[in-house]
């Protein structure tokens, strides 16, 4: 399966031929809108966007783990990640 990623100038390009605003501008609402997201992830540890899904930051306990080409253990830190799931509306456009 081939992945598609996207970068964040083809996110400015798409935002500025859209709407029609400078790069310089299309950066700013970009970024706003990561800062809101990590802001309150940081803050409250789930952001819901309705009609989008929602981030939520997990706990992630420390493990021991193993470098498979030499086999030997290492413990791994613990530390947060993110998750995101999905709202009913955005499974629904995506199955369609």
């Amino acid at each position: 399966m081939k992945r598609f990623n996207i970068t964040k100038d083809e996110i400015l390009k798409t935002i500025n031929s859209s709407l029609g605003t400078p790069l310089s501008l299309s950066e700013k609402i970009l970024n706003e809108i990561l800062n809101i997201i990590v802001d309150g992830l940081n803050s409250e540890n789930i952001v819901k966007i309705k009609g989008f899904g929602t981030f939520k930051t997990l706990n992630k306990k420390s493990r021991i783990g193993r470098n498979p080409k030499t086999g030997q253990i290492h413990e791994i830190d613990a530390r947060k990640t993110v998750a995101f799931y999905p709202s009913k509306n955005f499974k629904r456009v995506i199955n369609e």
